[in-house]
């Protein structure tokens, strides 16, 4: 255990006090914890007295109590940490979306469902099969891209099922049971670029720090993290071709909102610290297979404004934060390293 947790999500999933990862998570803690050297500065130079983890959860509050020998009294309660984990829970996309519907009102993206019943799963399942539009099942709580279940497969001829519905019906029931709930979303076929406006939460409100800009695999999903992007906001404000003033008034919006969500969390002797949104911009004027619905028709870039809430630190807050102490343009990559199982960071220069 260290202050790089990346089975953050899945202990928090599980809800228990003593959460024993996986042997690969275990190696990537291990071999990264040195990460949390970028986040920490403050903690490292004796500006603070508190330690900043991934996250919080449980494992994560004893290894703190223990190792730095800080009173659980200055930690987070068992009540803070249930707070922290309902707010962790992709259905938190769904709020964050209708409030920001109520201050920005051209916001027009799908809003996923939470489904918690066998009733609603079915519904929402065969009605998006009737309208042949894909769409994937997401768990409550995961971490790089776990957790989903897809209705189809990406092949040469665009978009075709693949999932049986039977299957698919058992395996997501048994996250209801087992979780309260999965998360039902159409997929966005026409993606552009995945990013992530970042912020800080203090003891009293939730501030703007930047952006991220990642790339995600590309298998047929395509969600799990394969590289983040060393650059200046204003670079990566250039490179999603999105006017500065849109994502201006989405990080005005947010800050508003997550202060308000965030608001039994503060005024605690410690902090929640980082958390971000993912986002994604996408061409609207496309179909799921990516074909153009009206020929000539200038296709629009859209932004999807809530894919998830990450309420902890993140691969492109590491990016962001190494950017500005190094000033340093490149790639942040994290690598298995095929003869030993392991794993190593690397921030590489733009060539």
């Amino acid at each position: 255990m260290n202050l790089f947790y990346p089975s953050h999500d899945i202990a928090l999933a599980h809800g228990v006090r003593h959460f024993n990862p996986p042997a690969a998570a275990l190696r990537l803690q291990e071999d990264l914890a040195y990460l949390h050297e970028i986040w920490n500065q403050p903690f490292l130079r004796g500006e603070t007295s508190m330690p900043l983890p991934w996250g919080w959860d449980w494992d994560t509050r004893e290894h703190i109590h223990r190792k730095y020998g800080i009173r659980l009294r200055d930690l987070p309660t068992d009540e803070d940490l249930e707070i922290i984990r309902n707010l962790s829970s992709r259905k938190s996309s769904i709020t964050c979306i209708e409030k920001l519907r109520e201050k920005l009102l051209d916001q027009s993206c799908t809003m996923p469902q939470y489904l918690d019943t066998e009733d609603k799963l079915w519904d929402f399942i065969t009605t998006k099969d009737a309208a042949g539009i894909p769409f994937v099942l997401k768990t409550p709580w995961s971490s790089s891209g776990r957790g989903l279940l897809v209705s189809f497969a990406r092949t040469s001829n665009g978009l075709v099922v693949n999932n049986s519905r039977t299957l698919m019906m058992k395996q997501a029931l048994g996250t209801i049971n087992k979780m309260g709930g999965i998360m039902g979303e159409e997929w966005i076929a026409c993606k552009e670029q995945d990013f992530a406006i970042l912020f800080y939460a203090s003891d009293k409100d939730v501030r703007f720090i930047g952006y991220s800009l990642f790339d995600n695999d590309n298998s047929s999903v395509g969600t799990t993290y394969r590289q983040g992007f060393l650059l200046s906001n204003d670079k990566i404000v250039e490179r999603l071709s999105v006017p500065n003033e849109i994502l201006a008034d989405l990080a005005n919006a947010y800050e508003e909102i997550l202060t308000d969500m965030l608001h039994p969390l503060f005024g605690k002797s410690w902090h929640l610290g980082y958390l971000g949104i993912d986002m994604l911009t996408y061409r609207k004027k496309l179909d799921d297979v990516g074909n153009t619905l009206v020929e000539g028709a200038k296709q629009s870039l859209e932004i999807h404004p809530c894919i998830e809430l990450n309420l902890r630190c993140t691969m492109g807050i590491v990016c962001r934060l190494w950017y500005e102490q190094h000033k340093s343009e490149g790639i942040f990559r994290i690598s298995p390293m095929q003869y030993n199982r392991h794993f190593k960071a690397e921030f590489l220069p733009t060539t």
